[in-house]
């Protein structure tokens, strides 16, 4: 589990800093302009969860899978409304809001603290299992 899980990490870790680099540039130079760019960055979230998807599973980890994917779908529905209305200050936040969580996944995976909180998560758990089979 150990190897495997950190190898899955860094390989998302890895696909998630482009997307991040893209979304804050996409932020940062004005939503309005960049809805198609946004949309595209959404569908890589699906994406991204949906390669992953199987390996975490074995790995017992899929709260990532469901968290990149529900980041991915939150924003293509965005993209979406905004097609259709005027872009609101609510909507800078959410975009914002969206990325500083992806930021922040792609930031613990590369320090190792996501790994080792992972690690922590899995000892108690295999603690609680030796307990309650004796």
């Amino acid at each position: 589990m150990t190897e495997g899980l950190r190898r899955v990490l860094s390989e998302i870790q890895g696909s998630l800093s482009p997307i991040n680099v893209s979304m804050k540039k996409c932020i940062d130079d004005g939503l309005n302009m960049n809805l198609d760019d946004m949309n595209s960055l959404g569908n890589r979230l699906i994406f991204l969860a949906e390669c992953f998807r199987d390996q975490l599973k074995e790995l017992k980890h899929t709260v990532l899978i469901f968290t990149l994917m529900d980041a991915g779908l939150s924003v293509v529905h965005r993209v979406r409304e905004l097609k259709n209305r005027a872009l609101l200050a609510d909507d800078t936040v959410f975009f914002t809001e969206v990325y500083l969580v992806t930021k922040l996944i792609e930031d613990t995976i590369a320090s190792g603290e996501y790994f080792e909180e992972l690690a922590k998560i899995y000892q108690k758990r295999l603690s609680e299992d030796l307990r309650t089979r004796t």
